[in-house]
């Protein structure tokens, strides 16, 4: 009983299973008795009444003026499906007509037998020849019984109970044969592959994925993201080499459990080459999203209701009801059942190689056709395929950090800004963050773009739901880190958007002069140096170069680093949703490219207009030995000493007014180490008034002199070591800085060592004071600076002046 009110009159509706009666005569049994009752009930005067068949049974429903009609039509439904079946009985024609109607609908191949199962549609299967009266009547006594009938209403309650008396004031109804489920298919079954030219276009390919589950709540409920055109398995098969597109997913309740069925094409253009290839991969991602999807999906305790009472007419409810009314759950252990059966299409022109074997005409057309050959082609890169997507392929890391509030998941490339060269400088930054720019499908989690030299990608957290497991919890977050970054075609229209936005950002006074810097430390690669790129290569890069810069980076290695709030299981659950994104082929290697020849840096002054009234700075940068650790650490301890408001850089230029004109705001100054791994340097930046540049660079070079002479002491490098331990304190209560550290590893013992997981790694010893002096008189000369001075166009061509000239250097001007 659906009890409703507001409908104009109610319904009823009568259900039944013709499951396991003549299962070699299909859909036909089903059709001919719902034909059978619907014209005897016409033939009593029922006319608004409609019989619907399936593979596996039929039911009837129809609209009753008052709770008296509804008790008299089920009477009729009892007599017009009880009566025995003469020869001469007046519904056989109607019967005859709606079998000659499913002859003229026939079952592609018989390879889809068992699709139509899952689906429960009504198929011919080539013997439509009507039944004798005998046969017809023992079906009817065979399916017209109990266990095999259910009755529902919609509608108020005294519906309900006026049915209810006519079913209990009648006589017994008499048992129906028992239900004899068909079996399922084995767990081993390959993959049927058969000729459906005719029903696709000429050399496409259409996938057929069936998963049957034990209970058909499980089914049913997981249709809807299945068959969300935005859902996973959408997005996952648009995002290959041969995009695939779900045509149609049907989710049916059996006697037997449930089962879904997703339909998935492939145009002709997308496999005239690598055809068996093509097809296995995208048939095994989408098996392997169907078994995600079931597996994952949250089963309302009152799904079978809440059916029901979604429908807008009260015949669909009362037609779901007594359909969910006959639907069980398969008996034995919980489990998952999924079969492919894949249709390939004839070309047109024989001539066509639409199936790209390389071999003559005919047999091009010979393979169109599925013969074997390309039959178990297709299955043996099926078991390739399946075996490639169940082999993770991005490398992972994972922390817990009980009692956190969000969860973090990045996902980045580990080839960093490597691949990119002067003419391209920024794509990666355009790549990540145009994969951010669709907030749609993020709801309320937040993603944002990640780009550092050494990682490109994205950076998604946020807390749970409401009633939000932690397991789900984290593989949402998962699935939007990636399939933003790994997934999602890149439009033409998010690419301009972030190629406008990282213009802009290139345009800024501090992005100019490090475009410069770039330019000079490491010719050919400046945003080894600066990331997010420079305003020459972001302009140059077109729209195909970004999203072949986007193609490359999803084909080379990708690492996750998973912050977990609650326990491992919910890191692993991340991992696995992050790695079902990403499209892989078979044997395929992931690696980066190899490193380039770097250039010799270019040392020397250059000149860097800015837009007037803008303040004046300048970059010195003094270029590190590449891959020397001990050379790195020394540096930041040096950039650590230099800096702060007790620093020797404000010592220097910043407190005691020589630097500073009277009545010019004080110079501001700062250190870091920049350009790691790739490219690493000791940076000091200079901000100023224009008339103050040139006498704070001086003495910030006289800064550096004094260092390469061995004026580093004792108390400096205590400094250095406070203002890092606070810098390292700072880092490890943000969270999104210890995702990245975990990312690096620079926080974690490593991957698959679960009792190491969130141990800290050992990191370099501090620099002794010999060292960090022996690395200054080193590396400290001034005739290696490389000095950026970016100021205010001038009235004069001459470059402005940066104190002394580096010795054995010639002073270049560039203008960015």
């Amino acid at each position: 009983m659906v009890e409703r009110e507001g409908d104009a009159r109610g319904a009823v509706a009568i259900a039944v299973t013709t499951e396991g009666i003549a299962p070699d005569r299909g859909a036909m049994v089903a059709v001919a008795l719902g034909a059978l009752v619907e014209e005897r009930l016409a033939a009593r005067g029922v006319v608004e009444s409609d019989a619907v068949a399936g593979w596996d049974g039929w039911r009837l429903r129809a609209l009753v003026a008052s709770s008296a009609d509804g008790a008299k039509l089920v009477d009729m439904a009892r007599e017009a499906m009880l009566a025995p079946v003469g020869p001469k009985d007046a519904a056989l024609a109607a019967v005859a007509k709606k079998l000659e109607a499913l002859a003229h609908r026939p079952l592609p191949d018989r390879a889809l037998v068992d699709v139509v199962r899952c689906t429960g549609e009504a198929y011919g299967t080539g013997d439509e020849t009507m039944p004798s009266a005998m046969e017809l009547d023992a079906w009817r006594r065979s399916a017209h019984g109990l266990e095999r009938i259910a009755i529902a209403t919609a509608g108020d309650a005294p519906l309900a109970d006026a049915v209810a008396a006519a079913l209990a004031r009648a006589p017994a109804w008499p048992p129906g044969a028992a239900v004899v489920a068909a079996p399922w298919p084995a767990s081993d079954a390959r993959p049927l592959v058969y000729d459906a030219s005719g029903e696709i276009p000429p050399g496409a390919a259409r996938i057929v994925v069936t998963a049957r589950t034990t209970t058909p709540e499980r089914a049913v409920a997981a249709a809807p993201a299945l068959g969300d055109p935005r859902g996973p398995l959408a997005s996952r098969l648009a995002a290959l080499d041969a995009p695939g597109r779900v045509r149609s997913v049907v989710a049916t309740a059996h006697v037997d459990g449930g089962c879904v069925a997703a339909t998935v094409d492939l145009s002709p253009r997308d496999i005239a080459s690598d055809v068996p290839e093509r097809i296995a991969t995208a048939a095994a991602l989408a098996r392997q999203e169907l078994a995600v999807e079931i597996a994952d999906v949250a089963t309302p305790p009152d799904l079978r209701h809440a059916l029901a009472m979604r429908a807008p007419d009260p015949r669909d409810a009362a037609d779901r009801a007594a359909w969910w009314e006959l639907s069980r759950a398969r008996a034995g252990r919980d489990e998952l059942r999924a079969a492919l059966t894949v249709g390939l299409a004839a070309t047109r022109d024989p001539s066509e190689r639409a199936m790209g074997s390389g071999g003559s005409p005919a047999q091009e057309a010979s393979v169109a056709r599925g013969t074997p050959r390309v039959a178990d082609a297709i299955r043996a890169e099926i078991d390739r395929a399946t075996m490639a997507w169940h082999a993770p392929v991005v490398e992972a890391r994972t922390r817990v950090e009980r009692g956190q509030g969000e969860v973090w998941v990045l996902l980045a490339s580990t080839c960093g800004t490597l691949p990119e060269a002067s003419h391209d400088a920024g794509t990666g930054a355009a790549v990540a963050t145009a994969a951010v720019m669709r907030g749609d499908e993020a709801g309320d989690a937040r993603v944002e773009p990640l780009v550092l030299a050494d990682a490109v990608g994205v950076l998604a957290h946020g807390p749970p739901r409401a009633d939000e497991s932690p397991q789900a919890h984290a593989r949402r977050l998962a699935d939007v880190a990636g399939r933003a970054f790994a997934a999602d075609a890149l439009d033409t229209e998010r690419i301009a958007r972030a190629r406008a936005a990282l213009l802009a950002r290139a345009g800024e006074i501090d992005a100019r002069a490090l475009a410069a810097l770039g330019g000079a430390l490491t010719p050919g690669h400046p945003s080894w140096i600066d990331p997010w790129g420079t305003s020459f290569g972001l302009g140059s890069a077109s729209d195909d170069a970004i999203a072949m810069r986007a193609a490359a980076i999803r084909a080379g290695p990708l690492r996750v680093a998973v912050l977990a709030n609650v326990d491992e299981a919910q890191a692993d659950a991340a991992v696995r949703a992050v790695d079902r994104w990403v499209a892989r082929r078979p044997g395929e290697a992931r690696a980066c490219p190899p490193l380039p020849t770097i250039t010799t840096a270019r040392y020397g002054t250059y000149a860097v207009e800015l837009p007037s009234k803008a303040l004046s700075e300048a970059l010195l940068a003094v270029p590190l030995p590449p891959g020397d650790e001990a050379a790195r650490t020394a540096a930041a301890w040096l950039a650590a000493a230099l800096d702060g408001p007790g620093g020797l850089l404000a010592r220097a230029v910043g407190g005691s007014g020589r630097a500073d004109p009277p009545g010019t705001a004080p110079t501001r100054a700062w250190s870091a180490v920049l350009g790691a791994p790739l490219a690493p340097a000791l940076v000091v930046r200079l901000v100023a008034p224009d008339a103050s540049l040139d006498a704070s660079v001086a003495q910030a070079r006289a800064t550096l002199d004094r260092l390469h002479q061995g004026a580093f002491r004792e108390e400096d490098r205590v400094r250095a070591a406070t203002a890092l331990g606070r810098a390292t304190v700072a880092a490890s209560l943000d969270p999104r800085a210890r995702v990245i550290d975990l990312w690096r590893g620079e926080a974690t013992a490593g991957t698959g060592d679960r009792a190491a997981a969130g141990r800290p790694k050992a990191g370099p010893p501090p620099p002794t004071l010999d060292a960090i002096r022996a690395f200054a008189s080193a590396e400290l000369r001034d005739d290696a600076l490389i000095i950026i001075a970016a100021r205010p166009a001038r009235g004069d061509a001459e470059a402005p002046s940066t104190g002394r000239e580096p010795k054995g250097t010639s002073r270049e001007s560039s203008r960015q």
